[in-house]
């Protein structure tokens, strides 16, 4: 596994290319005029200029007329992880860096997960490298594998086990199986996939979202690495380990406000 960490100027690039995507991607289908995308990057118009000619030499966009872009068909479609990513799930760049991150260092899927409250569900909303030709070569040899990965049940496997360990209120009682998670902060479970196994954590705070001094936030959402399952004992203990500095870091970062009021309210 490597665990080697980008150079500041490397992952800048990367999020730079990122960010004209992902504004695209947010602007929905159709062409959309340059200033439109330049003001959802933040960055500069040459810059943005820059990167929209890089996705077109790639293939992965096209300019439509003098001035506008619109993405190629091919690239929505990958881009919703060959539909492992439920209807809801919104592009989130921060937590997307995470799981771009995590998929860099270990090269396996990375997922994310987040609950439903009224169907007591898990939905993914997140993914790195889930758009592979070898992944996508074994979801097909695996029958309603996909459709598992994106909603499933809480108590089916590790992403939902290691939400629901931390969302059952610590003066009721607990199972056996689920008190061990919570103390351990990592579940492990076998996946839709036959041979392959998820390794999971708990997500606090999604990275980017507002933090407030002291405060002890509720699970929100899990992180997954998606592996064959003969990664298994010190593999998976350094897959848990990995993962929950990652997450810590990139909570950590978030923005800490000092007034309740400025905190957006809205559903996890």
């Amino acid at each position: 596994m490597d665990t080697s960490t980008d150079t500041t100027g490397a992952r800048a690039i990367r999020d730079r290319k990122f960010a004209v995507l992902t504004a695209l991607l947010n602007l929905g289908p159709g062409a959309h005029k340059f200033s439109t995308i330049a003001a959802r990057t933040g960055m500069r118009d040459e810059a943005v200029r820059r990167r929209l000619e890089q996705l077109v030499d790639a293939g992965l966009a096209t300019r439509t007329r003098r001035g506008y872009y619109e993405l190629c068909q091919t690239t929505a479609v990958m881009s919703r992880a060959s539909g492992l990513l439920h209807p809801s799930a919104t592009p989130l760049l921060d937590a997307q860096r995470l799981l771009d991150g995590l998929h860099h260092r270990t090269n396996q899927v990375v997922l994310l997960h987040t609950y439903a409250p009224l169907t007591g569900e898990r939905l993914c909303i997140g993914a790195a490298g889930a758009t592979s030709l070898a992944f996508r070569r074994e979801l097909a040899l695996a029958p309603g594998a996909v459709d598992e990965l994106r909603q499933a049940p809480l108590d089916l496997d590790a992403p939902g086990l290691v939400m629901l360990a931390n969302l059952v209120s610590s003066d009721s009682p607990v199972r056996e199986d689920l008190r061990r998670i919570r103390y351990m902060q990592v579940a492990h479970s076998p996946a839709a996939i036959p041979g392959w196994s998820l390794v999971s954590v708990p997500l606090r705070r999604l990275p980017g979202a507002p933090a407030i001094p002291g405060a002890e936030p509720g699970v929100v959402a899990s992180v997954s690495i998606l592996a064959p399952e003969h990664s298994h004992g010190a593999h998976l203990v350094a897959y848990g380990r990995l993962m929950h500095n990652t997450v810590r870091a990139a909570t950590d970062s978030s923005v800490v406000l000092t007034r309740h009021s400025a905190i957006p309210s809205h559903a996890a």
